[in-house]
């Protein structure tokens, strides 16, 4: 199947670029990546979604889209206008959000925001938002600003060879190496003496705050939309404590497990593909 460029205007977000596959006639269906990944994390599964009209977004400061400007924060709250506002570009009145993990976060505050638009949400490897208790505040926004001072003082590193990137990439996010090279491949600029990071530095800081368990439980209570949650044996939120509350408040859910790591959707792609159709024809 072919693989498009893409490219909108986003009032919040500046530009915002992505990769689409599929069928104009199909459902529409927005895809977010996780955290420090970008829109090559659906290529793998993209050939097992043909009959979707699947767009997949390098979100703000990822991949080939726009950094935000000089002074501003990335902030989960900030993400789920771009998302709309990319939907609004397309044309796309009502949609299915397809998230992996900070997408699928995104995706839940989506939701939350404009329930009417939101035909059906998938989750992979997510089930809402990170969060932190009340007391642990105060710390993280005196970290995250002191984080963000220090920034500006450091230098853009540049790296000679591809390759020892994607060995370390596949290495911390548990993946394969055909999954870590397209990931990083998309995420890296060719410039004088090797390559640098496409990616806005300031994603890696810590963010200024959290919310805290109960507002995500409140959250996710409030979502009405029909989810579909694909979870890890082997992923990150197998032990999780919060897990089982979360997927308590969570309205109209279907759960499901699947053999791999958090990539799955990656390094096994058909068994996602396969749950996510299933899940999606079922809806009418």
């Amino acid at each position: 199947m072919d693989c498009q460029p893409f490219s909108v205007e986003t009032p919040s977000a500046g530009t915002i670029c992505g990769l689409r596959w599929g069928s104009a006639d199909g459902i529409p269906v927005l895809a977010a990546h996780g955290w420090l990944d970008n829109a090559a994390s659906f290529l793998p599964i993209a050939p097992y979604l043909t009959d979707l009209n699947l767009v997949a977004i390098d979100l703000p400061g990822h991949g080939f889209s726009q950094h935000r400007p000089e002074g501003a924060r990335y902030h989960l709250m900030d993400y789920p206008p771009a998302v709309l506002e990319v939907a609004d570009a397309l044309g796309w009145k009502e949609l299915v959000l397809l998230g992996h993990s900070l997408g699928g976060a995104i995706s839940t505050t989506v939701a939350v925001a404009a329930p009417t638009r939101i035909r059906a949400m998938v989750l992979i490897e997510n089930l809402g938002p990170v969060s932190q208790a009340a007391d642990g505040a105060p710390g993280r926004l005196r970290d995250s600003i002191a984080a963000y001072a220090k920034l500006r003082d450091k230098t853009p590193a540049l790296y000679p060879d591809l390759e020892p990137l994607i060995m370390a990439r596949a290495r911390l996010g548990k993946m394969g190496h055909k999954a870590a090279q397209a990931l990083v491949s998309r995420n890296l600029a060719k410039v004088e003496g090797g390559y640098s990071w496409r990616s806005d530095p300031r994603l890696r800081l810590p963010s200024p705050v959290f919310l805290t368990e109960s507002q995500v439980l409140a959250y996710l209570g409030a979502i009405e939309t029909p989810t579909q949650v694909l979870l890890a044996n082997d992923g990150l939120l197998a032990k999780s404590e919060t897990l089982t509350p979360r997927l308590a408040s969570l309205q109209a859910a279907s759960v499901q497990w699947l053999s791999g790591t958090h990539h799955l959707h990656m390094d096994d792609p058909e068994p996602v593909a396969t749950a996510i159709l299933d899940f999606l024809l079922r809806l009418d």
